[in-house]
């Protein structure tokens, strides 16, 4: 299980924004758990309802005589007075075999999303500055990208548990019984309960899926199976991930903070408003990277708070924050999401000098309040705006 420990170490290696995906991997096991424990919950409460049913109906029997004389107990059961079955959601009555299917289908629904959970980790991870975007990331892309000579010899650790996890029955079950029910249709599942000395019924039903036939199985095997395959490859995973990521392969030029941001209002030139973000030059702006990126991090009084950087434009300064030498400007929009990752700045080469703060005076500008994430200084004759600024977001 994950902890405080790997999330520092996550901060100290300049890979935090894994971190959300740590926890969201937790958040999707945690609730293959619960689909397994509702499931379970659901067939003990119907079971329950089968025994108080029998129970209930045996003053229903009668006494009658065979054709060959043999005293026997006789039982009618119809729609009448079949046992029925509801359980309650929120309040409502729902039908136990509909939340069956649905649960069953969440449980390895959410077993995949566990793994690809992983892979986003993977990404953000070890491939850092060459991963790939978000929405195009799941553990197949993941192991195939491993296999690629670059990333096998960069992660040897990582390409041999990728194709364990692609190569094990288990897993390619679990793909394939997902595939099935959420792209194409349902299986033959079986939930039945048995009266009168019969026995309950708890399947899973066979399929035939890229010609490959996937017999029934008992559903508690099942789901036992693949909850303890889920958890033996996590646990699997983070060893083998804290191994490899602190080579530090991909992760050059990353920063967690900005200098800081200078804003400027005067009650009477509103045409001088201005606010702009900046970082120190590390020696000669020639000298500095051509990329950069940034994720705001901070550490305060044990709390970690992130976010994502938000200037289309970040100059870099000299002695002081009035001495602009050069701009770096972002290579990629950002939206209102709470996904994090480290933005990329691209050093602008045509444009530098004094230039530079000219053109920021242009862009739209934005007035900040105190926060945790970057230094603020506010420069105006308006109380009321130090005031405001001042305030923590």
């Amino acid at each position: 299980m994950a902890d405080d420990l790997l999330k520092k170490d996550l901060i100290t290696h300049k890979i935090y924004s894994s971190w959300q995906f740590v926890e969201y991997t937790e958040k999707n096991i945690a609730t293959v758990h619960y689909c397994a424990d509702t499931i379970n919950n659901i067939i003990s409460k119907m079971t329950m309802k089968t025994v108080r049913w029998q129970r209930d109906i045996a003053s229903d029997f009668i006494d009658d005589v065979t054709e060959d004389g043999k005293k026997v107990k006789r039982l009618s059961v119809t729609t009448e007075n079949a046992p029925t079955y509801e359980v309650r959601v929120a309040g409502e009555k729902v039908d136990p075999w509909f939340l069956f299917d649905k649960l069953l289908r969440d449980f390895f629904q959410y077993t995949m999303n566990a793994f690809d959970s992983i892979s986003q980790i993977i990404n953000a991870g070890l491939l850092a500055n060459n991963g790939k975007r978000v929405d195009s990331v799941d553990i197949q892309i993941m192991t195939r990208c491993f296999n690629q000579q670059t990333y096998s010899t960069a992660f040897p650790k990582m390409q041999a548990w990728l194709n364990k996890i692609a190569q094990s029955p288990e897993f390619q079950y679990i793909e394939a019984i997902n595939n099935r029910t959420k792209h194409t249709a349902d299986i033959s599942n079986k939930l039945s309960m048995g009266i009168l000395g019969g026995s309950n019924t708890t399947e899973i039903g066979p399929f035939f899926r890229k010609e490959i036939q996937h017999e029934k199985m008992e559903l508690s095997d099942q789901l036992n199976a693949t909850i303890d395959f889920l958890s033996d490859s996590w646990d699997e995973f983070l060893t083998v991930f804290q191994e490899e990521y602190v080579r530090d392969i991909y992760t050059q030029n990353r920063r967690h903070s900005i200098t800081g941001v200078r804003q400027q209002k005067m009650k009477d030139e509103p045409d001088q408003d201005l606010s702009y973000a900046y970082i120190t030059a590390d020696g000669s702006f020639a000298s500095m990277p051509d990329e950069l990126y940034i994720l705001l991090v901070s550490e305060r009084e044990d709390e970690v708070y992130a976010h994502e950087c938000p200037f289309n434009t970040i100059l870099v300064t000299g002695t002081s924050n009035i001495e602009v030498l050069g701009r770096y400007c972002a290579e990629d929009v950002i939206g209102d999401d709470c996904l994090l990752h480290y933005r990329k700045y691209v050093k602008d080469k045509a444009v530098t000098g004094g230039i530079c703060m000219a053109y920021a005076h242009q862009e739209d500008t934005i007035f900040y309040h105190s926060n945790p994430y970057f230094n603020l200084e506010s420069v105006s004759d308006d109380e009321n705006f130090l005031k405001r600024t001042s305030l923590p977001f």
